[in-house]
């Protein structure tokens, strides 16, 4: 306690504070017990790890956890791309949508914000062993909640998906979008050794055809 007291600064302020918020998290070891849900919901979202995660992910924000990642991975099909693709979003779909479903039918939508992003696109072109390779130049995210504009589609690529044709986004756009959504100001600046650093790029703004 003593060495702590002597050495505080606004560093490890944040990581007291950081390390304080898991631990009380992390006490609250009922909160994570999926099994206390209704055997209904756990059919309906699915009785696999992905299909619990997204139900915990549900448990958790009608607790008031304000932040929360679900990851579903193992896309990388450079080869059997086809049957890989089949599998792995046929195990994503249903939770995904069930999760949507329920968040908006209790009203929690309108306050949370949704994002479903990945590293980076596949190529649009078959390589060989029937796969698909990294391909940064272009790929798709989608948001929803927090006022997010329902069922848009924003941007196109070309005919064989190699380039985008309309409204390209960069990732800058969408940080600033991510904070206008939940009420912050991307304008803003943090602390960091004493300089004013700017909370998102500011050269950049939020993409205004998304926000209502």
């Amino acid at each position: 306690m003593r060495f702590s007291q002597k050495r505080r600064t606004a560093y490890t302020e944040a990581y007291q504070s950081s390390y304080d918020q898991a631990a009380q998290l992390t006490r609250q070891k009922e909160l994570f017990d999926v099994g206390k849900e209704s055997t209904k919901d756990q059919q309906r979202y699915g009785l696999h790890d992905f299909g619990r995660h997204c139900l915990l992910a549900r448990r958790l924000l009608q607790k008031g956890v304000t932040c929360i990642q679900v990851t579903h991975n193992n896309y990388d099909s450079h080869m059997e791309n086809f049957n890989f693709h089949l599998e792995q979003l046929g195990e994503f779909d249903r939770p995904f949508a069930t999760l949507m479903q329920d968040l908006d039918e209790s009203g929690m939508l309108e306050s949370t914000l949704v994002m479903l992003i990945t590293e980076f696109g596949r190529t649009p072109e078959i390589r060989p062993d029937n796969g698909r390779d990294h391909w940064p130049p272009n790929w798709s995210v989608v948001l929803g909640g927090c006022g997010i504009q329902v069922g848009g589609v924003l941007g196109a690529t070309n005919d064989n998906g190699t380039e985008i044709k309309d409204r390209p986004v960069h990732v800058a756009e969408m940080f600033h979008t991510y904070m206008k959504a939940v009420g912050l100001d991307p304008a803003a600046t943090h602390d960091v050794g004493g300089n004013d650093v700017p909370i998102a790029a500011p050269e950049r703004s939020a993409v205004k055809e998304l926000l209502s």
